[in-house]
């Protein structure tokens, strides 16, 4: 069954939204009109890729992700054709261990324990699809001091001379500078729009950052 005549996921916000169960989906089955449903289920998807976001860039995105690590497969290992049939014949038992599960999850207040592994799969998704925490990481392009500010222009040529260095995309300016902005406590930044350049105009930019390279522009 598709969601919009899309594959499930395939957005964020229809990620968002069949694990909060807050809103209605549109359902719609090959061949008949789309109809509009409360979804009572939940979803476990299983896959060698990590899942991705077009637009949702936020924590909320990642948080909702649980990232298990899976063993490798023996090389001497031998496929059976006839998996499926032995696991029916232990439905009953397969039955039990996942009520078993449930059981402690609502012990558990419903919230899934995540273990140190899971969670560094996470940061490490999340790392590779915003390589801003890399550079907010990095070292001789800038320095956190507290008397120094930056405007958002400098600090992104900054960051895109960081990402050509890196062999590395870079981000938007407008996503670069939403990115800090959302940040700012962690990286204990504050965004202002007083940042004043030669000549007396105003903009803005970030208290809190001293630059240590000048990208050419």
């Amino acid at each position: 069954m598709a969601l919009n005549g899309q594959m499930p996921f395939a957005k964020g916000h229809y990620f968002k939204t069949i694990v909060t169960a807050e809103a209605k989906l549109d359902l719609e089955r090959k061949g008949v009109q789309s109809y509009q449903r409360d979804i009572y289920a939940r979803f476990l998807c299983f896959g060698n890729g990590a899942l991705t976001s077009l637009y949702d860039h936020s924590d909320g995105f990642f948080r909702r992700q649980l990232i298990l690590t899976t063993k490798d497969k023996p090389a001497d290992r031998m496929d059976d054709p006839f998996l499926v049939e032995k696991m029916c014949a232990e439905l009953e038992g397969i039955l039990l261990w996942c009520l078993e599960g449930l059981h402690r999850l609502v012990q558990n207040d419903f919230r899934f324990t995540v273990s140190e592994r899971a969670a560094a799969n996470v940061d490490t998704i999340k790392r590779s699809s915003n390589n801003v925490i890399d550079f907010m990481e990095s070292e001789g392009y800038f320095r956190f001091k507290a008397d120094y500010s930056i405007s958002s222009k400098e600090f992104y040529d900054i960051y895109k001379q960081w990402c050509e260095d890196n062999a590395c995309h870079s981000v938007s300016a407008i996503h670069f500078s939403a990115e800090l902005r959302q940040n700012d406590r962690r990286y204990n930044l504050e965004a202002t729009n007083n940042i004043y350049l030669p000549g007396g105009r105003r903009v803005r930019g970030f208290v809190g950052i001293e630059p240590l390279v000048h990208p050419c522009p």
